[in-house]
């Protein structure tokens, strides 16, 4: 007795359904929208703003004596970058969770902290002062909301590097 092989006809025909189910309306990848952008846009500003909050640790690291101004201020930007992120997606939410899931955690920056603590605030003010005016820029061509969130953020980070300044400049 000779096994039963499948025919031609039977297998291409198979290969041919399974390709076109691929095709189908309703099967495709989901395009991203307004919304999800918007969200990536989001997470990369809030990686910047944990960057921002990791520089604070670092002169708290090197100086702790600095542990009180520096502290807060840390404790204050990780709550912006909180806010960027919004609310934790759900389950109902695969898109959010998605992009939620595929953002890398920021690391802490490379830079050196100076030895002498004058120097290594002057220096953070000054990082802390470019980011309030990065954060200003992206504010321009953000939708309304994100726009306001991230001039709220820009003012703090203005203010934040008045503090370390010493209320100068």
């Amino acid at each position: 007795m000779t096994a039963s092989r499948p025919r031609r006809r039977v297998v291409l025909a198979g290969a041919g359904a399974l390709v076109l189910s691929g095709c189908l309306p309703g099967q495709a990848e989901r395009r991203p929208t307004a919304a999800d952008r918007e969200r990536r846009v989001r997470l990369r500003i809030a990686e910047e703003v944990d960057e921002l909050a990791a520089a604070f640790d670092a002169v708290v690291d090197r100086h702790p004596g600095t542990s009180g101004l520096l502290g807060t201020l840390a404790a204050e930007t990780r709550t912006h970058a909180a806010a960027l992120r919004g609310p934790r997606p759900t389950a109902s939410d695969p898109a959010s969770t998605a992009t939620a899931t595929a953002t890398p955690t920021p690391t802490p920056s490379a830079s050196p902290v100076a030895a002498d603590r004058a120097s290594a605030v002057a220096a953070l003010a000054d990082v802390v002062a470019r980011a309030g005016r990065r954060r200003a820029g992206q504010a321009a061509p953000a939708r309304p909301e994100l726009a306001r969130l991230l001039a709220s953020i820009s003012a703090c980070e203005a203010g934040h590097a008045a503090l370390l300044r010493g209320g100068q400049r």
